[in-house]
């Protein structure tokens, strides 16, 4: 085994092991509740597959009609409800829209889904993407009003595998919930309370996001998202926190890494960031092993490896640093030394054993 694809494997390894678990918690999304109008803070929207981007937003619709009323008119009834809402009907058959919530990385949990299909000529479908790497990588479970199928099947580099799972009535405009539980590489399901899927077990994703998903032209709602979960301590997540308690006159702590051969941001304390490419500053970082520096008028930015014991690049962290008259990208990478050294003895422990969180 080369060198290179050694560290690339132990950087996974601490991705999904590196660091302990919190305590658990709960996640609990009332769309209702939310100003209509806009993406609610915290998701992105994706796109696997052709057609135009999805048009995710926080609509208020008619109680009794579960239309939106039309731009420039009131609704006509008194009873209306807010919902979160994928509206754009583009046609195109092998579209995927996705909304990823990019704030939180779940390994094991149980979420519940609340969702109604709406409309839709091709597809009538609406489904929760789980363990979601990109939006070309995940499982989902999702159900057809148009199909009447409720099914499972994972998704990997944008090609969907064999789906499982049963035919059954689901009708639109109806409220329906579906559950995923996930402990490990067991991943269990039910629908409106009912397994109607035998439990499965697959190890191609062990953590990732979550995310709302929709098929083609489906009009769908979503009322409400609950996550029980055990927060994921992983080793990029700890470096972050220890590092911006430590220093909290930092402006920001990212941590890069390389997944599936590509560097993207695995932590960051700007939540927004985690799945993003890294630039070529963190690319040659990881591949030379090399700090690297720039001071401008607003921050300053210095990027240092981290290694594993043999030496060899784990991440590239990048630290965000307030500038000053003068500032140069010398002293901006001797201001940065002391902490990407501490960051550095974090790995170096991470590896003889566990890192405590206290």
């Amino acid at each position: 085994m080369s060198i290179r694809l050694r560290f690339h494997l132990t950087a996974l390894l601490l991705l999904l092991a590196g660091g302990p678990r919190a305590s658990a918690a709960t996640l609990s999304l009332d769309f209702g509740l939310w100003k209509a109008g806009a993406v609610p803070e915290d998701f992105a929207p994706a796109l696997m597959g052709g057609g135009p981007a999805p048009e995710w937003r926080v609509i208020q619709v008619d109680a009794e009609s579960q239309l939106a009323p039309l731009p420039g008119t009131t609704t006509p009834s008194l009873t209306t409800e807010t919902v979160l809402a994928q509206l754009s009907q583009d046609p195109t058959d092998e579209r995927f829209p996705l909304l990823i919530y990019r704030k939180e990385i779940f390994a094991d949990f149980k979420a519940t889904l609340t969702f109604r299909t709406v409309a839709g000529r091709v597809e009538r479908m609406a489904g929760l993407a789980f363990r979601v790497q990109d939006p070309t990588n995940y499982y989902v479970i999702r159900a057809s009003s148009g199909g009447n199928t409720f099914r499972f099947y994972k998704v990997v580099d944008g090609v969907r595998g064999e789906p499982i799972g049963p035919s059954l009535p689901i009708p639109t405009g109806t409220w329906h919930t579906l559950s995923v539980e996930c402990k490990g590489n067991a991943i269990s399901f039910l629908f409106n309370g009912r397994a109607v899927i035998p439990p499965l077990n697959d190890s191609t994703f062990l953590q990732g996001h979550l995310a709302l998903w929709t098929k083609s032209d489906s009009v769908s709602h979503f009322r409400s998202l609950v996550v029980e979960y055990d927060e994921v301590r992983t080793l990029p997540r700890l470096l972050v926190d220890r590092g911006m308690a430590r220093f909290p006159r930092l402006l920001g702590i990212t941590v890069f890494g390389r997944i599936d051969g590509q560097a993207k941001a695995i932590a960051s304390s700007d939540p927004a960031l985690v799945g993003t490419p890294a630039d070529p500053a963190e690319t040659e970082v990881l591949d030379s092993g090399k700090p690297a520096a720039k001071a401008a008028s607003s921050a300053s930015t210095a990027v240092f490896p981290l290694s594993d014991r043999n030496g060899e690049p784990l991440f590239a962290v990048r630290l965000k640093m307030r500038t000053f008259t003068g500032q140069t990208a010398n002293n901006a990478a001797a201001r940065a030394q002391p902490i990407a050294e501490y960051l550095q003895s974090l790995v170096q422990t991470s590896e003889g054993r566990s890192v405590s969180t206290n």
